[in-house]
């Protein structure tokens, strides 16, 4: 049975039944959305009735008895259910209370099942982690995964039959090897100039097969929306002019330049490297405190001078030239170096803590040796620039495609496969972070495009010839 076929089983499975409606399937981005909520409040009034009808029965029994006192017991708090099930069942009816649920989704193209943050790809679930639940009157089917544990759906008690199909199909639906398919006709060329930026584009929810906006109006508007939001923050994009500027700095310099002059600061002895961190820290301090009084200037002077080590003489007699923005002062390859420096550390009050992080981070020589590979790390973000600008509108798919084959080609003759290219991309990443829970986001994301079958990386070889293959 084909997929379509299968989600027709499903659909079939809950027709007549409490879980009916709870399902809906988004074809352009294989999502199937299973909303629990509808079917676990629909339990809600009718439980509180059922409280509350034998409280009133007994109120008025007591009332008959010539017992009114006590009725009153019974009978106000019979009353007190039985209003609060007619509240909610108005709620539920005719205010967005059930919009504020969070779906569970089944996300064929990635081969995974979502709820919130929470992840587990289908390769990790097993028969046994969907178990029912059986109460008096209904049936409740849960993912008991120990990454994810929710409710899924849920069935009246005497939909036995019903429920038992529902769940065997579902279960098909995950353990089918082949996954729904998406795509808008990329060529094999185009497909591997996309899996190049895959884990910049998964982390932030784009899809993986196609240049542009998902399909669907809701979809599409939703990624042209988070786009625009991305280029601007971060990126400090506004217009074309900001975004081309960007992606020219990450393809001719990036981070990697000072990644390899930091590494080099970090092979220096550990007392060399305790002086330049004593008085970047010094600098920064002064600078944050804006005290630029001297001997402010005669600090960073020297802080110049440690920075560069044998250079750091021709470096520190900039410094004075570039502090009074005289002409020309930037014009040689150190004035520039320096200057950009200078900016960084007079603008950016996250960098020094930033370099000083990056420091500790190169004290591992393994890394420290690998940090001239690092060009992913800057042209897989120059990729996604370009994805977000055509999903902005600001640039044509032609103009996409023409720019970024060749950052492709370039990044192909650099690593050796996909796993190489994303162990280097990782690093980068850790070296411009410092780690914490966003480092741990990426190595997730990597590992799942590493892992799974209808990742981008397991479905185009890596040494695909890189030339134009489209018209």
């Amino acid at each position: 049975m084909g997929e379509a076929g299968r989600l027709d089983a499903l659909e079939r499975a809950v027709e007549g039944t409490l879980a009916e409606g709870s399902f809906e399937f988004d074809g352009g981005r294989a999502v199937l959305r299973i909303d629990g909520f509808p079917v676990q409040a629909a339990t809600w009034p009718p439980a509180l009735g059922a409280g509350g009808v034998p409280l009133l029965l007994a109120g008025a029994v007591l009332s008959l008895a010539g017992r009114p006192d006590a009725a009153r017991w019974a009978l106000a708090p019979g009353a007190g259910l039985l209003c609060g099930a007619l509240v909610l069942a108005l709620l539920l009816r005719f205010t967005p209370l059930l919009d504020l649920w969070s779906d569970v989704e089944l996300r064929f193209a990635e081969r995974a099942l979502v709820h919130r943050r929470a992840r587990v790809p289908f390769g990790d679930l097993r028969p046994e982690h969907l178990v029912w639940k059986n109460g008096r009157f209904f049936r409740r089917l849960y993912v008991r995964h120990p990454s994810l544990r929710t409710q899924l759906t849920g069935f009246f008690g005497n939909e036995e039959r019903q429920a038992e199909e529902f769940r065997r199909r579902l279960w098909e639906l995950i353990s089918t090897p082949d996954p729904v398919r998406t795509g808008d006709g990329l060529t094999p060329v185009q497909r591997w100039i996309i899996a190049a930026s895959a884990p910049y584009a998964a982390v932030n929810g784009f899809l993986l097969d196609r240049l542009g906006v998902a399909p669907g109006g809701s979809a599409a508007t939703a990624d042209r929306r988070t786009a625009q939001e991305l280029l601007r923050d971060p990126w400090g994009a506004y217009d074309l002019e900001q975004l081309l500027g960007t992606a020219n700095w990450l393809v001719q310099d990036g981070h990697r330049g000072g990644f390899a002059r930091e590494a080099r600061l970090a092979a220096r002895p550990p007392a060399a490297q305790e002086e330049y961190r004593t008085l970047l820290r010094e600098v920064d301090a002064l600078i944050a405190r804006d005290d630029l009084e001297p001997p402010f200037v005669e600090r960073l002077i020297e802080l110049v001078r440690v920075r560069y080590g044998d250079e750091g003489g021709e470096y520190a007699r900039l410094v004075p030239r570039l502090l009074r923005d005289e002409p020309g002062a930037d014009v040689s390859e150190e004035g520039t170096e320096l200057a950009q420096f200078l900016h960084r550390l007079f603008n950016d009050r996250d960098h020094a803590s930033g370099e000083l992080r990056r420091l500790q981070v190169l004290a591992d020589p393994a890394l420290r040796a690998n940090v001239g590979r690092f060009l992913i790390w800057d042209y897989g973000r120059a990729l996604m620039l370009y994805r977000w600008g055509h999903m902005v509108g600001w640039l044509t798919e032609e103009y996409c495609w023409e720019r970024m084959l060749p950052l492709a080609v370039d990044v192909q003759r650099r690593y050796s496969s996909w796993r190489d290219m994303a162990t280097c991309y990782l690093q980068g990443r850790l070296l411009w972070s410092g780690g914490g829970r966003a480092q741990d986001e990426y190595e997730r994301v990597v590992g799942n495009l590493l892992a799974e079958p209808c990742s981008p990386w397991n479905r185009v070889p890596w040494d695909l010839p890189l030339t134009r293959d489209w018209a």
